[in-house]
């Protein structure tokens, strides 16, 4: 390996050049022999790349590689899971409009013929990709920082916890989730004003703060906190917790400062571990969620550690089932959006628009909670119309925005086709909220295609002749007939995600998931994967040809405010 360096007061744009004879790395160094300040290495092949980018910062990657071969020796998916953040220009004089579609598919940012390169042309390429990269950079800053406090935000925790779980198994290590809230927040914030309210919430951000690091803290609800605590194998988990929450109870136990006077909130904090709780990642928010609850019953400052006996209680059902009423009553049901992203171009093409229950006492509950006893007492049919009245009202800001998007999808519950005036009562809703049909797209399960095929046959067809798109969710877990579908106007069949976790992992599994995607191609339908949770996954699908995908890789389900600034920035 050689290096040349040249000094200046400027920054060093650090660059590292793979090419298997001298002449070409001497050529490349010679044309950046300008104004600006770069430290160029340069090595042989891309394993001595792959040890110098584990080994040292690099800015941008020279590629002087035939093409083809970068391509079919799966060269740039290597350096992509080496590290993704560096870009990549390619070098190479048989590069046709075919191959440089493929190379910026996998995530090339540029391509140049070398016979023929420049000075100029390879100085404007570095400023455009680099430019383009702190760009990129700042968008992905603002996706997952919270505004208030400056915090992971949502997004962030989602993406963080994920990450957390799945190093359980290659690390033997545990996982704490601790949240945190504010006893009686939003009545204060009611009385005194939202204003003061954020003050109080940036104060309790930085009290929180001064225990941790920044990375492990995220702002996930209204006062709501999360901090996800990692423990190496031979460390005790749970007495680190226990350390760390008594830390939190001595720096948010003291009064806050409001408008010249002091306020005092109580903190309640919750506490689940994984994998003694759960590995799975709604569950163990949940838990967490379940336990700080509990805390709320104490005086003061409070905390407690999940227990299923204790945090799972039947009387919680009991109770849930007429505040479910009230709720729906009362507006307390918001829509979150799940983004579909477009494996062709990468953007997003739409979303499932998933109910959340903001409770005034227990906080956003998951539709795990609650949709088995609305299923149960029939409350889901009118929960649905609502879902379908809400998702209308969202499509008109879309609209208004001047947003570009492909289908929001309403699930669809299999007691609905139960009530003889479903197919009237959706189109008498379209009707009311000016919803475009061809954006609507309603997810059905397999157990309400056979709950009464006549009937959903009808329901379906009078529906389809409005220009409505139907899908069949979970794809792969039930008794779907293949005659049923090919009946049916269903254009999309996603699959369940069961399937997809288990993808260079289980044989069977990528077996089910190719056959899924050749069977819906096949019948000339969309196909969509659910539960794309890690790169590994994504690149499985992008090589056997899945058309879309959503999950916790891309964004969990969001509010209507964060979507909408994923649209504009789509």
């Amino acid at each position: 390996m050689q290096s040349a360096q040249r000094q200046s007061s400027e920054s060093v744009i650090k660059l590292l050049i793979v090419a298997d004879d001298l002449q070409t790395s001497d050529k490349i160094s010679t044309l950046l022999n300008t104004e600006h300040v770069y430290d160029i290495q340069q090595c042989a092949d891309v394993s001595q790349a792959l040890i110098l980018i584990g080994c040292e910062k690099v800015d941008l990657l020279f590629l002087c590689l035939p093409a083809n071969y970068l391509l079919d020796n799966a060269t740039l998916l290597t350096l992509q899971r080496c590290n993704s953040s560096i870009p990549i220009i390619v070098l190479d004089d048989d590069i046709n409009d075919l191959t440089g579609r493929k190379l910026l598919n996998q995530a090339v940012a540029d391509y140049l013929p070398l016979r023929t390169l420049a000075a100029d042309t390879l100085q404007r390429a570095i400023r455009y990709v680099l430019g383009s990269q702190r760009q990129h950079a700042q968008i992905d800053y603002l996706r997952h920082a919270d505004p208030l406090t400056s915090i992971g935000n949502r997004q962030f925790f989602y993406r963080q916890l994920l990450e957390a779980l799945a190093r359980i198994d290659s690390h033997q290590h545990g996982v704490a989730l601790i949240t945190v809230d504010l006893d009686g927040f939003r009545k204060f914030n009611n009385s005194i004003g939202h204003s003061a309210g954020d003050d109080v919430v940036r104060q309790l951000s930085q009290r929180l703060q001064t225990c941790l690091q920044d990375e492990q803290l995220c702002r996930i609800g209204g006062d709501e906190f999360a901090i996800i605590l990692e423990a190496e194998p031979d460390t005790d988990l749970r007495a680190s917790t226990l350390g760390l929450i008594t830390r939190l109870m001595q720096h948010v136990s003291h009064p806050y400062q409001c408008s010249e006077r002091e306020i005092m909130l109580p903190s309640s904090i919750g506490v689940a571990f994984a994998p003694e709780h759960s590995r799975e990642l709604d569950s163990l928010i949940r838990q967490a969620s379940q336990a700080r609850l509990r805390a709320k019953q104490l005086h003061g400052c409070s905390y407690a550690i999940f227990e299923a006996d204790k945090d799972t209680d039947p009387a919680t059902q009991i109770t849930l089932e007429p505040e479910l009423w009230s709720g729906l009553r009362q507006e307390q049901f918001v829509l979150y959006y799940q983004p579909r992203i477009d494996l062709r171009t990468g953007k997003i093409i739409g979303a499932e628009a998933l109910m959340r229950w903001n409770h005034p006492e227990r906080g956003l509950v998951q539709p795990d909670e609650f949709i088995p006893i609305a299923e149960k007492t029939g409350l889901i049919v009118p929960m649905g119309y609502w879902a379908i009245h809400q998702a209308g009202q969202d499509m008109l800001k879309f609209k208004e925005a001047g947003f570009r998007y492909g289908s929001i999808g309403v699930n669809l519950s299999f007691r609905q086709f139960k009530d003889d005036f479903l197919a009237k009562t959706i189109r008498r809703i379209i009707d009311k909220n000016q919803i475009d049909p061809h954006r609507l797209e309603f997810e059905l399960t397999e157990t309400a295609l056979f709950s009464d095929e006549a009937h959903v046959q009808s329901c379906l067809k009078e529906l389809s002749a409005l220009g409505i798109d139907f899908s069949l969710d979970d794809f792969g877990t039930g008794y779907s007939s293949f005659s049923l579908l090919q009946k049916l106007p269903i254009s999309t069949l996603k699959i369940d995600k069961s399937f997809v976790a288990g993808v260079n992992q289980n044989k069977d599994d990528e077996e089910i998931v190719r056959a899924i995607i050749n069977l819906a191609h096949n019948l000339q339908k969309k196909v969509i994967a659910e539960g794309v949770e890690n790169k590994a996954q994504l690149e499985f699908l992008i090589r056997h040809d899945c058309d879309q995908v959503q999950g916790y890789f891309f964004s969990p389900p969001v509010p209507i405010e964060d979507f909408m600034r994923m649209l504009r920035g789509n």
